[in-house]
């Protein structure tokens, strides 16, 4: 039991460190290298990076080694189209079943994140964001299907947390989104909730052009190449 939660640990820190590119894109690691790192074990190094490779997050060349992914672009507008799908109908579900403790923590959550901003703590104001979405699909009994998106979501969320270090990023306005879908949620308006959610989700991927470009190193030739078919 021990040893599952120590691997549990291994993998959340390594997706954590490679999602906010702690674990920039393209460099080599080793089981040595992440047991030194994170204090742990080997075990649960070794069996984390498993877990990591399923998400493609890190790969391995024989005779060379591991190394992190690149960013790939075509597994991330994959999964928007899959999370616009769902978390629509996630956020229309909730609307059925908000209690008032519910709605005091989602707006809890909310009122975080505006500080997060306000205080420019970037890291904060992320894991605020997430933790607003998790306790959406938690409250109407689908934390599961939230872990799947979770695990849909890698290179999804790679390109969320580069557009957060951009100055194109408006954070004010995805704040409000969060708080314009929550109030529409609190009306009961399931056509107004389900537009907004889809909209939210859909710009996830704004300014894919100046990202790509601003962090080429770091993406895929496949994603390299979308840039240059949308610049003709």
């Amino acid at each position: 039991m021990e040893n599952v939660t120590l691997q549990t640990e291994a993998f959340q820190r390594l997706r954590e460190m490679i999602i906010k590119t702690e674990l920039k894109p393209g460099t080599k690691i080793s089981e040595s290298s992440l047991t030194s790192i994170l204090d742990l074990g080997r075990t649960p190094i070794r069996e984390s990076l498993t877990q990591l490779k399923k998400q493609q997050l890190v790969y391995t060349i024989p005779q060379s080694g591991t190394y992190v992914s690149k960013i790939d672009m075509l597994h991330a507008l994959d999964a928007r189209f899959i999370r616009e799908a769902v978390e629509s109908e996630i956020m229309v579900e909730l609307a059925a079943k908000l209690t008032e403790s519910s709605e005091n923590l989602l707006q809890g959550i909310l009122d975080r994140q505006k500080e997060a901003f306000q205080n420019k703590n970037i890291k904060a104001y992320y894991d605020l964001d997430n933790l607003f979405h998790s306790n959406c699909y938690k409250i109407i009994g689908k934390h599961q299907v939230w872990e799947w998106m979770h695990q849909l979501n890698s290179h999804l969320d790679r390109f969320r947390w580069l557009h957060l270090q951009t100055e194109t990023f408006d954070f004010n306005a995805t704040a409000q989104e969060h708080q314009e879908i929550l109030n529409a949620v609190k009306k009961g308006n399931t056509s107004e909730t389900k537009y907004l959610t889809i909209n939210h989700i859909h710009f996830i991927l704004q300014n894919q052009e100046r990202i790509i470009h601003d962090y080429s190193d770091y993406f895929t030739e496949d994603s390299l190449a979308i840039m240059r078919r949308q610049n003709g």
